[in-house]
């Protein structure tokens, strides 16, 4: 079993079926329970708040709420929450010169848990393994 640290653009395009095959075929491997997706709840908040403000995502309309997005992901979909703990905000704090708060979040949260990737389009995350295309 693969696990995977996913960010909230992936997620919101989840969501809305539109993303590109190697992302998509990580969410149907968690779909299946062959694979992990993991999330840090920061990146969970950010597919949430963009599913619930923008009315958009990847050029298609999206009309919800913030608990059926987080129905969507974690209660019935694929991602498991991976809450920040103290390791996290220590390997955080070597990152912040280099990155936004809510990249080194992401990043602490895959470094500490070893994930395998980070399922993602930023570039900001060019010197971590990442899968998009």
């Amino acid at each position: 079993m693969t696990r995977y640290t996913v960010d909230g653009v992936a997620m919101a395009r989840y969501l809305v079926d539109q993303l590109p095959p190697a992302a998509d075929d990580v969410f149907q491997r968690a779909e299946q329970g062959i694979d992990v997706i993991e999330a840090p709840t920061v990146a969970v908040s950010e597919a949430i708040w963009t599913a619930a403000n923008k009315g958009t995502i990847a050029d298609v309309a999206v009309d919800t709420t913030p608990n059926a997005v987080l129905r969507g992901l974690v209660n019935d979909g694929p991602v498991q929450l991976a809450p920040t703990d103290e390791q996290d905000l220590a390997v955080y704090g070597s990152l912040i010169d280099h990155h936004t708060l809510h990249d080194a979040l992401l990043i602490a949260n895959h470094r500490v848990r070893g994930t395998e990737a980070i399922v993602t389009a930023d570039e900001a995350f060019a010197a971590e393994d990442t899968i998009w295309t």
